[in-house]
């Protein structure tokens, strides 16, 4: 039989014959200094700034009241929806973007459309792929 010094770092919950319990509050503890150090310089992580994610949300708060200018009048005017429809199915770009900007939407849209639906990009930033950007995807 082979003779461990700590026998508990083999086995954790190995009980000599001699012992008829395990010690209550017994949890092995394996305490290296060079392991706790190798576990504290792994952590190259700056820290956390929310100022852009911050600016980031309150813009894309911006883009939300937006998008829903556009879905209120699609689902409360069934004719505009269908002026819409037969505007994009006729492949007439300008005047979907028209109909769209006369919902109130104040910012930059891009438009692409199927036959099976239209895809709608809201972006409110200056620079293109800076801050944030919607896309609204609907199937008719």
């Amino acid at each position: 039989m082979y003779n461990y010094g700590h026998p508990y770092v083999v086995y954790p919950y190995y009980q000599p014959q001699r012992m008829n319990t395990v010690p209550v509050n017994y949890a092995p503890v394996y305490r290296s200094d060079s392991l706790q150090n190798t576990v504290r310089q792994q952590n190259h992580y700056p820290p956390v700034d929310i100022q852009q994610l911050d600016e980031s949300v309150r813009r894309f708060q911006g883009l939300m009241k937006q998008a829903n200018l556009l879905l209120t009048k699609l689902v409360n005017d069934p004719v505009f929806a269908k002026e819409l429809m037969s505007e994009a199915q006729q492949s007439n770009t300008t005047k979907v973007d028209e109909l769209i900007k006369s919902t109130g939407i104040t910012i930059d849209i891009e438009t692409s459309f199927t036959p099976t639906g239209i895809r709608i990009i809201l972006a409110n930033s200056e620079i293109a792929g800076q801050c944030c950007e919607l896309l609204i995807a609907l199937r008719w």
